[in-house]
């Protein structure tokens, strides 16, 4: 009976893979989500200098693509205030537990990764 067991977890690891049954701690999700932000926005960042001076001649569409990207900045972040609403004076732990900031960098990595399929569609055009 023992070395059946083995062979199924020998077998789960196999197919589900070594790291995805690897529990992390929620400091370690933490950690792993800030760094995905951090490189979604270095890459957003890239793009974004990148557009502008592919366009650097056109001085109309550098004014309003800054001014777009202002916009969009600000509502990134009130959409993910909308996301997790909070009243003032609320503790964002206490309303949403410990999983608040994964979820959050979570939000405004898929909303930049987003972003940046539309500033990298500017350069193909």
């Amino acid at each position: 009976m023992r070395h059946l067991t083995l062979l199924f977890t020998i077998a789960g690891l196999s197919i589900g893979g070594i790291a995805e049954t690897h529990a992390q701690s929620q400091a370690e999700m933490n950690a792993t989500a800030e760094a995905d932000l951090a490189a979604a926005h270095a890459k957003l960042n890239s793009l974004y200098k990148k557009v502008l001076s592919t366009n650097a001649d056109d001085k109309q569409f550098c004014s309003d693509l800054k001014e777009a990207q202002r916009a969009w900045l600000k509502y990134m972040e009130f959409h993910v205030k909308t996301l997790f609403p909070l009243k003032e004076g609320e503790d964002p732990r206490t309303m949403y537990g410990s999983m608040y900031s994964l979820d959050v960098a979570t939000a405004q990595t898929e909303m930049i990764e987003a972003r940046c399929k539309e500033l990298s569609e500017m350069l193909q055009n």
